[in-house]
This record gives C-alpha cells, structure tokens and sequence, in this order.
C-alpha cells in the first residue's frame, strides 16, 4: 500500500508521461513498465486518468492488452495509425460499453480542477480536507505495516500583530513566505497543508520521534531566520506527536500534537514541543541520586529533575545537541558508583530564567566504568 505521498508522485509521473504526447506515448510506456516495481500498478491508475473507470490492476491488464489489438485493428481498417488515446475510447465505447456518454476535456484543464480541489488557494499547499484524508490513510497504512508516523502542527505566533500593523496584504505574503518554507523543508513523500488561518500541518511517514523533531526544528530556525528583520517579529510554535506512541488514532494524535502546541505558546513561543501524555514505560526511582555529566564539551554541571530505570531528566545551562552521547555516573547513598552513556532525547529551553536553563532528558544506552564516565573525553 503506497502512502498518499507516493501515490501522487506516481499519478504526477504518468502526467507527465502522457504530456510526452501521442507519437511518443507507446514506447515511453513500454520503458514506464520495465523500471516500475513488480507490486506496483501501472494499468489501473492510467486508465483512470484517461477515463475515470476503476478497475483492479490485474481487470485493468487485461482490458489494456485488448485495446493494444484493438488499436492494430484500427490501424489496419483506416490505413493511418489514429492514436493510442482514440482507441481507447473507442475500445471503452464500442467494445466493452464501459463508457455511455463519454465528455472530452483536456488532460492539464482538468488535472488543474482536480488539483485545486485539494490544495489551498494562498499557499499553494495542501488543503485541510485532503490533509485529513491522507492523515488516515498513513495511519492505516503505519498500522498495517508496523511503522511510526509524525504529526507537526506550526501556528505563526502573534500574527494578528502582522495583519493589525502592516495590512493584510503583507500578512498574506508572511503566509506563502512561510508556506514556502514549510514545503522546502520537507521531503517529497510528507504532506505539507495549510491547517486553518496561519497554522500548518505536516505529515511525515515512516518517521520516529527524533527525525521529525529535527525537521520540526528545521522549519522553525529558518522561519525565524527568514523574518528576522520585519516588524512585528514573525516566529512559529509547534507540537509534535508520534504515532503509535503518542496516540493510536488520527484524532487523537492531531489532540496531542495541539496540545504540543499550546504548552509551546504557553512556554513562551518560537520553540517545538513533543506530546506530553503518561507514557513511561519505566518506574521512576523515589530517591533522588547525584549525578554527574560529561558532554563532547567537557564536565556539565547538572541538576537532577527526576530519574527512572529507562533515563533521566535534568537541568543544564548548557544546550547539548538532541540525539548526542553523553557520560553519566550516578551516585546513590550506600551504592557503588554506576557508570552509563546515555542519548539526549529531549531538549527544552527553560523559559523565565535570566540566564540559559534547557530541561535535558536522558535515555540511558549501556553501562560503562565509572571511572572513564568521569572523564571529560568520555
């Protein structure tokens, strides 16, 4: 089952195929058919784009070998090769009697209707509509096949501010500006839409926690970068859930990446958050141990917030890179010295503070010797 993304890829490359025109079309199918996958169909999505007839791949197979011969009779009976697309439907009309009262339009007109039936009219992205339909269908399709799912929801902060100082005309470029953000930034199989009113969603497939925190962080620093110098300052917030781990429907993970979101607001604005539900996996240890940090830059001084069998989460006033090693040593009371490495899978700047405080969460990895964890180069 192909996701929505690839889906339409797919569809844009057999446009583009016909588009070659009709003295080309045959052979340029014939190589279409050599590259493509064994699982992948060819026949049905092409008679659908030329006729809008559903058929199963293998109906759709037989149906185009029958109008193969059914063009080599036409070619045979006029004395002139009349074309791949008017025995089509000829085939559909006289032959089969698939098509009554068939209507003739251009293929560009009407894949330019089709196309702005699902995507929105500013931004040139995704509508909310067809942002919800494909969000189902990548759960459905993580669900059958295993795999993890992203939802990142962006607000533009204050943007009433843009729209109440500088007019609305300048808030619609802010939007598509931002807009063309959000789609560079993305790969071509997620789904980038317009939400609602300046709010953006993005769907990545087959993607875990710390690949679209850092996408999500993409799309933030060069929005930010790009309305460094406007006024009022334009800058996003943001929310992500996972699926499966964060919610197992297409509703509820759109509720906990909003409620990402709005902590982000809440946090004080320009900055990601990730889903923030009761999903420990591992109990917490009631009594708080010392514990002692090294980074690629040395010691850290850190102070400890909570710690669990899988991880820790502690207080620095040094940002540490998300997805970077650390080296712990951690000293209980009556306990020899335990020594881990461990990822950093959680980074949050601590707002209010007058000077830098990030919230840092640790997954412990493996066990090392204490004594080399308490080395800066460890």
């Amino acid at each position: 089952m192909k996701s929505p993304a690839e889906s339409l890829s797919f569809r844009q490359s057999l446009l583009e195929l016909l588009e070659a025109g009709p003295a080309r079309e045959e052979k340029l199918l014939e190589e279409f058919e050599k590259k493509r996958g064994k699982a992948d169909a060819l026949y049905s999505p092409l008679l659908y784009l030329l006729t809008h007839l559903n058929f199963t791949e293998a109906r759709a197979a037989r149906h185009w070998k029958r109008i193969l011969a059914h063009l080599e009779r036409l070619r045979q009976g006029l004395g002139r090769d009349p074309g791949l697309r008017v025995a089509i439907l000829d085939y559909f009309v006289n032959v089969s009697h698939e098509l009554k009262n068939p209507k003739m339009i251009e293929l560009s007109i009407y894949e330019r209707t089709a196309r702005s039936a699902v995507t929105d009219g500013l931004t040139g992205l995704y509508n909310h509509a067809y942002f919800l339909q494909a969000l189902r269908q990548e759960v459905l399709r993580s669900k059958r096949h295993g795999l993890r799912a992203s939802l990142l929801l962006l607000d533009l902060d204050d943007f009433k501010n843009v729209n109440d100082q500088r007019g609305h005309v300048e808030g619609d470029r802010v939007l598509m500006k931002a807009a063309a953000i959000v789609r560079d930034s993305v790969r071509e199989i997620d789904i980038a839409a317009r939400y609602g009113g300046e709010e953006f969603a993005v769907l990545l497939p087959d993607t875990a926690r710390l690949g679209a925190f850092v996408v999500a962080e993409r799309i933030r620093t060069r929005i930010e970068k790009r309305f460094r110098r406007k006024r009022p300052r334009v800058t996003a917030s943001g929310g992500l859930a996972i699926f499966p781990e964060d919610a197992g429907t297409p509703a509820d993970l759109i509720v906990q990446a909003d409620a990402g979101l709005y902590r982000a607001k809440a946090a004080g604005k320009n900055q990601v958050l990730l889903a923030q539900g009761e999903r420990r996996r591992h109990r917490r240890i009631a009594a708080t141990p010392r514990v002692k940090m090294s980074t690629s830059e040395g010691p850290a001084p850190v102070l400890v917030k909570n710690v669990s069998e899988g991880g820790l989460l502690v207080s620095l006033r040094q940002e540490v890179p998300m997805g970077s090693t650390v080296s712990l040593v951690i000293e209980a009371p009556d306990a020899e010295p335990v020594g881990l490495r461990g990822e950093v899978v959680h980074l949050q700047r601590v707002p209010g503070e007058e000077e830098s405080a990030f919230d840092v969460g640790v997954r412990f990895m493996d066990s090392v010797d204490p004594e080399a964890a308490r080395s800066p180069k460890a």
